[in-house]
Parts: structure tokens; C-alpha cells; sequence
């Protein structure tokens, strides 16, 4: 018998809580194996590495494509080999060279070469007209080269300490080459993309459901599910109806307060818990905003407001936890002991006295089922706010680009913890380069300068102490946003499959996540 793992969540990045029940797996002789059908709350509109790296694209690519290192979610995320058997860094952390796996296919047929890895890093790629998250990830890439048929040197153009850890998170996908270069368009690639994972695209990106099928040369294993269907139900009531009907196999982003109800059905159970994310609010300066949105006072006053531990007790019913800002416990000794922004309604209005507020509407777009508990979170917000005197207009949106694009003030966002460095937030999401391609306007010379420790110096003692200043300005002296809570990552699922969520958004049916 074979069944998807399930393992404790012994960590806050360990694996998923689940229930003693299996998903019994045919015998390969001639017969068929299993499918199954995920109830998700959003579609992407293309599955495209570099462009797309929302969580609802990271759940379905993570099963299109693999890495050059993978992180090991059942060993606390510890690095592995994955198209790569071996890696070296020099000395100065300016270059690695990677030593490729022989025999590895693409959906297309080709093999992987030295040619398909460099060129996934290559300018060509990087800086074509469609990968636009690149500058979070490997902006720093020089040079992008092949040694010989199975060797891959890529340069970069200064010392980047986190090296081996970007190459196994989002953005490090390989790519097929021939495959991106033959597509009229960029949208058409990503619409149809070839990688090497253990599952391809059985048919094109469709508006309500998405399809993949096993791909059985994959080199790690034959997958042992045939067929993933992810199809698009926004509401969660939808969701948890269709699990119950037995239409769905899998539901996704189960609120806390509705764990019951899916339990009670009688054939499903509740899995996941903490996730290796962090929501977070950010406070927009830019054009886009209302002019009091660049005052200091007035943003010191908008956090101080917030009661996060009542949020945590009341909307998430302690299932879990505030953390001591933009990093968790696992990053070990880069993990700072800090005190963070405190719950403090007379402070507050302190500040907002200082700011000049006139008592206008502040402008807060949000999506009602992006984020699990997004409407009700942002409500208690709302009275937190009115409580010290400030006024938010909350705004239900349909897409993240009516957000990013149009009018807003407070936006609501989820730092995923990449990798176990301390850079993988703050550093990763508000460095000038990316502040300024979201157009939010802001700019603290004293956090740049300790922000590019943390992009250089490999040293663990001044990366722990540039984040810790970092920290204290981005969050309590000039704050461009606030740390709330850590995401919550709870699936329903029939109680006749044994599978194990990640502590990332991945859902994994691979032979990654399978044992005999």
C-alpha cells in the first residue's frame, strides 16, 4: 500500500497537522490511479515562474516545475539536491556553480541541459516583457553561463550571502528553452509552460479550473496520482458544500471558525495550522494615496491602534500567533528577541494629534476571499481605528489589480518566509527598487543602509543587528506598514486521503511528498 505522508506539524515550518486516514493507491498492474479535485479560491491567469508568485500560482506550479535546490518540508526546510546533485560557492559569495543531474526530462521531451538552466537566469529571460518579480530575487545575477553539458556557473555582481537559499525558493524554477523561445508571446508561454516537474498542463489555463495530468518520466519517481484538478470556487460556504457533496477532494483556506462545520460532516477532516507567512498591512505614501498617508504621526497612530492578540483570540480562535515582527523563531541565530509595536489606544490618539487629521476617509481596498478571514479581519480593523478617531472606508474589490493600480491607502499583503534568513521580508519587499516599482513612496536612508548588510555581509552577528534596526523603522519609528499575525493555512479534506500540507502555499502530490 502506498499512501500520501502525513506528518506532525512538529514546527512552525514543519508539515501539517492531518488525521490517521490513508489514501488507498490501486496496484500499479494495469490499473488506473487516483485523481483529485481541489477546491481553491482563485486561479492564475498564466502559471509562469518570475511572474506569477501569489500563492495561488506557487500551490499549482510547484507541481509543473522543480529547482536547482529544493528546501526539504518534512526536515524544517533543510536544502536538498533537486536538478542539481552539487553546488560550490566561492569564496566571496559572488558565484556558484552547479553540477546538473543526468536524465532529467521535460514535459516536451527534451532533456535538460546546461543550455535550459542557463537561460533561465539569462538577461533574455530575466529582463523580458514578462517576468516583473525577478527584482526580489535574483537582481543581482551578472552573468549566467555554461561550463560544459552538465555545469552551470552564475556570477553575481556583488556578495550575496543567502546564495543557495534563493536558488531553491520562488523565481529558481528552470525552464524549458526552446519551449520559451518558440511561443509567439509571453502570455502564450505562460499559458502552456513546459518545466520538468511531476506533473504537466493537461490542457490550457482555463477562467474556472485548471488541470494537470502525472507526467511519469519525471526523474524523482512515477507520481502516483494521475490527475490534479484545480478548479475555482471563491466562496467559502461553495467550498466546504463541495467537499461535502464528495465534488471535491480538497478544500482550501478553511477559516478557523469554520473547522467545525467541515469536521462535522462526518467524512472529512482538518489539516494544516501556522504557516511560514506573515500578514502585514502596508501604509502607501504614493500618489495613489490620501495625502495624510505621509505623515508620520498619523501611521504611528494607524499601528498603535491595532489589538493584534485580539484578533488572534477572537477571528482566528488562537489557532494562531503575533509574532515579534517580519521573521520567525526558525531563523535561528539570525532570530532577534525584540519588543514590537504594542497595543496602545493613548499613544495613538497622542499621535494622531500631531498629524493634522481632519477626520477624513482613509482608503482600504481589499479582496473578500483572497486571505483566509479577510473581511472580518479588516472590520475589527475598521472599529480600531474609529476607536482613537480615525475613518477607513473599507472597499470590496474583485482583482489585486484594481489595488495596485488604483486608489488606496492601507493594502493588505503576506510576506512568505522564502528562505530562513531575516532578509527574506522587510529587505525582500521594501528596498528602493521595490518600493518604487509598487509605487508606494517611501524611503528611510537609515533602513537602506542597514538593508544592504543584510544584501552583502555574510556575517550572522551584523545581519542579526542590521535587522533588528531595520525592524524598529520599518514597523515603530517611520512605519510603512504593520506585522498583524502569522498566517493561518488550514485545509478540509475527505477523510479517505492522507496528504500532507507545506508550511509555504505548495501542495505538493508528488513523489516528493509520497513514501511506501
Amino acid at each position: 500500500m502506498l499512501t500520501l505522508t502525513r506528518r506532525g506539524f512538529a514546527s512552525m515550518i514543519g508539515a501539517g497537522v492531518g488525521a490517521a486516514s490513508t489514501l488507498r493507491f490501486r496496484s500499479v498492474y494495469g490499473q488506473s490511479r487516483p485523481e483529485v479535485v481541489v477546491a481553491v479560491q482563485d486561479l492564475p491567469p498564466i502559471l509562469a515562474p518570475g511572474n506569477d508568485t501569489s500563492d495561488v500560482g506557487v500551490r499549482i506550479t510547484y507541481n509543473l516545475f522543480d529547482k536547482l535546490i529544493e528546501p526539504d518540508f518534512h526536515q524544517n526546510m533543510a536544502l536538498r539536491p533537486g536538478l542539481a546533485e552539487s553546488w560550490t560557492i566561492n569564496d566571496d559569495y559572488t558565484q556558484i556553480e552547479f553540477v546538473l543531474r543526468d536524465g532529467v526530462t521535460f514535459h516536451n521531451g527534451d532533456p535538460m541541459t546546461a543550455e535550459d538552466v542557463a537561460f533561465t537566469f539569462s538577461p533574455e529571460r530575466m529582463e523580458g516583457e514578462g517576468p516583473r518579480r525577478f527584482n526580489q530575487y535574483f537582481s543581482g545575477i551578472a552573468d549566467s553561463e555554461v561550463v560544459d553539458d552538465r555545469t552551470v556557473r552564475i556570477t553575481f555582481a556583488a556578495p550575496d550571502p543567502i546564495l543557495e537559499q534563493r536558488f531553491s525558493m520562488w523565481s529558481g524554477e528552470i525552464i524549458n528553452r526552446r519551449a520559451y523561445q518558440d511561443a509567439p508571446d509571453y502570455e502564450s508561454w505562460g499559458r502552456a509552460p513546459v518545466g520538468t516537474g511531476p506533473f504537466r498542463l493537461a490542457s490550457g489555463v482555463g477562467p474556472d479550473r485548471i488541470v494537470l495530468e502525472a507526467f511519469d518520466d519525471y526523474f524523482d519517481g512515477r507520481p502516483m496520482v494521475e490527475r490534479i484538478t484545480f478548479v475555482e470556487v471563491p466562496e467559502v460556504a461553495a467550498r466546504i458544500a463541495g467537499l461535502a457533496a464528495g465534488d471535491y477532494d480538497i478544500a482550501v483556506a478553511i477559516p478557523p471558525d469554520q473547522t467545525g462545520t467541515v469536521e462535522g460532516l462526518g467524512d472529512a477532516v482538518i489539516v494544516g495550522g501556522p504557516s511560514a507567512q506573515i500578514r502585514m498591512l502596508v501604509f502607501n505614501q504614493g500618489e495613489s494615496a490620501d495625502p495624510i498617508m505621509r505623515d508620520v504621526h498619523f501611521r504611528r497612530a494607524l499601528t498603535l491602534a491595532i489589538d493584534r492578540q485580539l484578533i488572534v483570540e477572537t477571528i482566528f480562535n488562537d489557532r494562531t500567533v503575533v509574532p515579534a515582527g517580519a521573521q520567525l523563531p526558525t531563523f535561528g541565530e539570525l532570530y532577534v528577541d525584540r519588543e514590537t509595536v504594542t497595543y496602545d489606544p493613548e499613544r495613538a490618539i497622542s499621535e494622531l494629534a500631531q498629524s493634522g487629521y481632519d477626520g477624513s476617509d482613509i482608503f482600504y481596498p481589499i479582496l473578500p476571499n483572497y486571505f483566509v478571514n479577510e473581511v472580518s479581519t479588516a472590520e475589527i480593523l475598521l472599529e480600531m481605528w474609529r476607536a482613537v478617531g480615525i475613518n477607513v472606508e473599507l472597499a470590496i474589490q474583485e482583482n489585486w489589480g484594481q489595488i495596485t493600480r488604483g486608489r488606496h491607502s492601507i493594502r493588505n499583503l503576506s510576506a512568505t518566509m522564502l528562505w530562513q534568513d531575516p532578509s527574506v521580508a522587510l529587505w525582500r519587499l521594501f528596498k528602493p527598487s521595490v518600493i518604487e516599482g509598487r509605487g508606494w513612496a517611501w524611503n528611510n536612508d537609515e533602513f537602506v543602509q542597514h538593508g544592504q548588510v543584510m544584501e552583502v555581509n555574510p556575517d550572522p552577528e551584523a545581519r542579526r543587528q542590521a535587522f533588528a534596526r531595520m525592524a524598529d523603522i520599518w514597523e515603530i519609528e517611520d512605519p510603512v506598514g504593520a506585522v498583524l499575525f502569522e498566517e493561518v493555512a488550514l485545509y478540509g479534506i475527505r477523510d479517505t486521503l492522507d496528504w500532507t500540507p507545506y508550511s509555504l502555499p505548495y501542495m505538493d502530490f508528488g513523489p516528493r511528498n509520497i513514501t511506501s
